[in-house]
C-alpha cells in the first residue's frame, strides 16, 4: 500500500476492512474503533459474525457467500455491536477479487454508519402509518370533524358533515363558518372562537348550524387549540355530533314540566264553586312572595271571569301567616270588593287574629267565620251586608 492509500485508510471517516472466507477481519482502519469503541485487535481477535446483531446474521453470512462467488453488494445494510452494548446501523458496499488464488482471496469492504439515517427512516415510517389512520379515522368518523383557522374559515371537513346537514366538505371550508350558524347564535359562536385564539385551550357549547335544506340542527361541540403551535400557523381543532333529538326531547320535556308547574300552582290556590255566585278559595302550606301573588291573580281573574258575589278564603291550612301574609290577603279582599265581591276569611286561628289586629289594617269589607262550613251556610243565606264585619 502506497504512502497517499495508507494516509486515506488511516483517516478514512468511512469505515474500511478486508476479511477471509473464514469471516475474520484482517486491515481495520481507526474509524472502526471511533464508530463502534472496540479496538481493532479485538474486532480482530474472533469472527466478524459474532459482533453482528442476531437477527441480522443470517443475511450477513449469505451476503458474505455471494461475495466469494463473485457477486458484488452495493448497499447491504446490518446492525453492529459497539462496545458499550448498543448497536449501530451500518450500510456497506463490498466485492471480493476473484482474480486471485481461492484460499488468498479476500473481501474489500467499505462501510458508513447509518444509523441516523435509518432512526429517521422509522420515525417517517411510523409517521406516516400514523397519519394514514388518522386520515382514515378522519373518513370514516361518524363524528363531525373540523380545523379552523383565525380567518374564520375551516380548513379541513371530515365527510360526515355532508352526511349530518347535506353540505359536502368543499362547500364547508369555502366560506366562512360563522354563515352557517343560526343568526341567534352567531354572537355566542363568534365569542367562543376569539376566546380559543386568545388562549383558551378548551370549550364545548351548542349551537345550531344549517342544513342544504334550510333546516337547523343542533350540534354540540368539543373544541381545542394547541397554544405551543406558531400563532401564524394555529388551529382550532373542533369535534361536534348532532344533538338535534335531544334537544327536541328536552324541549318537550321542559313544555311538559311547564304545563304540570301551571296545573300544580292551579291547584295549590283553587277556585272551587259551591254555587254560581259562590266560591272557595282554600290556601294550604307555606305562603311565599310568589305564592301570594298567585293567590290574588287567580281570585282576581276568577270573579272578573265568573261574575262571582262571594270569595271564601279558607286560611285552615295554611303552615304560618305572619304581617306580610295578613297584608297581603287584606289587599286581595280589597281589590275583590273593587270588582263587586265580597270576601269571607275563615279559619283564623287566635295568634292569627292578633296579628291582624295589631297591624292596625283596615278590615273594613272583610267578613270573618269561624269554619269554612259556617262561611259556605252564611253565604248560601244571603249572608251580612258586606260592611259588617264579625267581632275578633
Amino acid at each position: 500500500m502506497g504512502l497517499r492509500q495508507e494516509k486515506l485508510f488511516q483517516f478514512s471517516a468511512g469505515l474500511l476492512a478486508t476479511a477471509d472466507a473464514r469471516g475474520h477481519f484482517h486491515d481495520l482502519n481507526p474509524a472502526w474503533e471511533r464508530t463502534l469503541g472496540w479496538s481493532l485487535d479485538e474486532l480482530r481477535s474472533k469472527p466478524f459474525i459474532e459482533f453482528v446483531h442476531p437477527d441480522d446474521r443470517e443475511a450477513t453470512l449469505t451476503e458474505a457467500a455471494g461475495l466469494f462467488q463473485g457477486r458484488t453488494v452495493a448497499r447491504f445494510d446490518n446492525r453492529y455491536r459497539c462496545k458499550d452494548g448498543s448497536y449501530r446501523w451500518l450500510g456497506w458496499a463490498a466485492g471480493v477479487d476473484m482474480d486471485g488464488a481461492p484460499e488468498q482471496r479476500l473481501i474489500y469492504a467499505t462501510a458508513i454508519d447509518v444509523t441516523s439515517d435509518r432512526e429517521r427512516a422509522e420515525e417517517l415510517a411510523r409517521v406516516t402509518e400514523l397519519a394514514t389512520v388518522y386520515e382514515k379515522l378522519f373518513r370514516v368518523s361518524v363524528g363531525l370533524l373540523v380545523t379552523l383557522d383565525a380567518n374564520g374559515y375551516f380548513r379541513h371537513a371530515n365527510p360526515a358533515w355532508e352526511q349530518t346537514l347535506g353540505w359536502s366538505p368543499e362547500e364547508m371550508t369555502a366560506r366562512p363558518f360563522i354563515e352557517f350558524v343560526h343568526p341567534d347564535d352567531r354572537e355566542a359562536t363568534v365569542a367562543e372562537a376569539t376566546a380559543l385564539f386568545q388562549g383558551r385551550t378548551t370549550i364545548r357549547f351548542d349551537n345550531r348550524y344549517a342544513c342544504k335544506d334550510g333546516s337547523y340542527k343542533w350540534l354540540a361541540w368539543t373544541a381545542h387549540m394547541d397554544a405551543s403551535e406558531d400563532p401564524s400557523r394555529r388551529l382550532v381543532y373542533g369535534t361536534a355530533h348532532d344533538v338535534t333529538s335531544y334537544k327536541e326531547v328536552l324541549g318537550q320535556l321542559e313544555r311538559t314540566l311547564a304545563r304540570l308547574r301551571d296545573s300544580m300552582q292551579a291547584m295549590s290556590t283553587p277556585l272551587i264553586p259551591i254555587t254560581d255566585r259562590i266560591v272557595v278559595m282554600p290556601l294550604i302550606g307555606q305562603m311565599d312572595s310568589e305564592r301570594i301573588a298567585q293567590v290574588m291573580s287567580v281570585a282576581l281573574d276568577g270573579v272578573q271571569a265568573t261574575q262571582v258575589q262571594t270569595v271564601i278564603l279558607d286560611v285552615t291550612g295554611l303552615k304560618e301567616i305572619d304581617t306580610r301574609v295578613a297584608s297581603a290577603l287584606v289587599d286581595t279582599a280589597r281589590a275583590l270588593q273593587l270588582l263587586g265581591a265580597r270576601t269571607i276569611l275563615t279559619g283564623l286561628r287566635p295568634a292569627v287574629a292578633q296579628t291582624l289586629v295589631g297591624l292596625g289594617l283596615d278590615l273594613g269589607g272583610i267578613l270573618t267565620k269561624s269554619t269554612l262550613q259556617s262561611a259556605i251556610s252564611f253565604a248560601l243565606q244571603g249572608g251580612q251586608s258586606p260592611a259588617q264585619l264579625r267581632p275578633l
